[in-house]
């Protein structure tokens, strides 16, 4: 079966220049991810997790150095053109942000910003992609949707503007998710319904799901496999249960450790 993604070799760095020395951010990093399957990104704060899943949608800022291959649908989002990434962005691969209220426009009203992804995309009617955006909100688990719809970020909780970019990240029925640390600012109620509404997501519609985060518990409910990034690297790549039963590498066992402490202390 041909994978849906595919990374080869894949390299993040920052040139070396007068007052500061080379930087690398990812190295060597490969892996796959087939279509239907959910997949956690595991590492501690500063292991280059978010940088990762920026490279996988070609949203890294230019000043850094990409080698390698990033294979999406048989595009190379690496050496691919802006526009054609900006064709797959949003409508075949789509992210979840790591900080709503960053990530959300504060000058627009959270209905107009979700309808703005189909616009982007072709819709034509002003009105459709409005009743898009509306249903789009209601499925993703926001109360009273029409009326968030008119409302702005900051008039919304931290869970509310979550599921908002659930919504942009849905519209289009992608078929890679990547949801960037989606449940570490919320509370643990909302964590847990946030983290239900991504798995109710991903089943009923079939797409394939990075969940990247800091936290193995968080990962060990939702994915069947796990990948641990540590030193710029993909250390450990098995079935989240075989990681968190004999995780082989020191930092897995260190995670674990976290979750269960006294296990895996080796």
């Amino acid at each position: 079966m041909t994978p849906l993604l595919s990374v080869e070799g894949l390299h993040v760095g920052v040139a070396a220049s007068r007052e500061t020395a080379a930087t690398t951010i990812l190295r060597d990093v490969s892996f796959m991810i087939n279509a239907g399957e959910t997949v956690g990104l595991l590492g501690a704060s500063g292991s280059g997790k978010t940088s990762l899943a920026l490279a996988l949608l070609g949203l890294l800022p230019p000043a850094l150095n990409v080698r390698g291959q990033v294979l999406f649908d048989g595009l190379d989002v690496v050496s691919a053109s802006e526009g054609a990434r900006r064709a797959l962005r949003g409508r075949r691969l789509s992210m979840v942000f790591q900080e709503p209220l960053t990530a959300l426009n504060p000058r627009l009203r959270v209905g107009a910003q979700v309808a703005e992804v189909a616009c982007a995309h072709g819709e034509r009617d002003a009105g459709r992609a409005t009743r898009t955006a509306v249903d789009m909100l209601g499925r993703a688990g926001l109360p009273e949707p029409d009326e968030r719809a008119r409302r702005f970020p900051h008039e919304l909780s931290g869970g509310e503007r979550q599921r908002v970019l659930l919504a942009m990240a849905l519209l289009l029925d992608p078929a890679l998710l990547i949801a960037d640390e989606p449940t570490s600012a919320l509370d643990v109620e909302v964590q847990a319904q946030v983290l239900t509404l991504l798995r109710t997501q991903q089943r009923e519609r079939g797409m394939a799901l990075l969940l990247v985060s800091h936290d193995l518990g968080v990962i060990a409910t939702t994915c069947a496999r796990t990948m641990v990034l540590h030193d710029a690297r993909v250390v450990e790549d098995a079935p989240t249960r075989q990681l968190l039963a004999t995780p082989e590498h020191p930092q897995s066992r260190a995670l674990v450790a976290a979750v269960r402490p006294g296990a895996q202390s080796a």
